[in-house]
């Protein structure tokens, strides 16, 4: 765990925490992660056809409950969920405190904040993807553009993805998910960019978003979204290992 770890208390208003989190490590032995799960979140890891994801799953909703605990000074049993009218995950009890939740392959990013709702999004780099075909059929003409003007399919796909990962996190903060519409914004331009979705331009009630790209290691790319504002993102790693200390 990062040796500037957040204390218990909820983090400030000009600050997003971001947890990094290894997925793939072994649990100590004694730790019964099922034990934090709510039964909904149990039954969905069972779905899963592989282990290795249905174990992923299971870590990264762990962290997310054990965060919210943390912060909120509660033990994580006692930490409900629900979802707002969009479907978008939230706490059931009136808080300050937003989150968001993402994960890839072996890397879990979970977004902690009190300055207004937030979004989140990973994407691993090494990902097969039709960047131009895709892009062309769902980006911004802008977007699209800037694709095809890549010199190689390599730069094509990590251009491509970190477009992705910075409006899937704008639509997950909004709260519209995916049905918001990829081509309805651009984010083309270099973050920190301010965005606000097209359905939205004559409703004053929603916010203009901010987005700022992560720097993360394994060639992993992602971003997060929250409402406009001079705010930071402070970046910690976390592993299972942790558990003990969350716990």
């Amino acid at each position: 765990m990062s040796d500037v770890f957040p204390p218990r208390k909820l983090p400030p208003e000009t600050s997003i925490d971001v947890w990094v989190i290894e997925l793939g490590g072994p649990l100590e032995a004694g730790i019964k992660i099922d034990s934090i799960l709510s039964i909904d979140e149990r039954h969905r890891a069972e779905r899963y056809v592989f282990a290795k994801d249905a174990f992923r799953f299971r870590l990264c909703r762990a962290m997310l409950r054990l965060g919210l605990a943390w912060y909120l000074e509660k033990a994580p049993q006692e930490v409900i969920l629900t979802t707002d009218p969009r479907g978008k995950p939230c706490l059931a009890e009136s808080s300050v405190l937003h989150f968001n939740v993402t994960h890839c392959d072996g890397l879990g990013l979970i977004a902690f904040t009190t300055l207004g709702e937030v979004g989140i999004d990973v994407e691993d780099g090494h990902r097969d993807v039709e960047a131009l075909d895709v892009a062309s059929a769902n980006f911004t003409s802008n977007e699209a553009a800037m694709i095809a003007a890549a010199e190689t399919s390599q730069e094509q796909t990590s251009i491509f993805l970190r477009l992705w990962t910075r409006k899937e996190a704008v639509l997950k903060a909004s709260g519209y998910g995916i049905q918001g519409g990829l081509g309805t914004f651009d984010v083309s331009q270099q973050p920190p960019a301010m965005v606000k979705l097209s359905r939205a331009l004559d409703d004053d009630s929603e916010p203009c978003w901010l987005v700022r790209d992560l720097e993360l290691a394994n060639e992993f790319t992602g971003a997060v979204a929250a409402p406009a504002g001079d705010w930071s993102i402070l970046q910690l790693p976390v592993c299972s290992e942790d558990l003990t200390r969350l716990s």
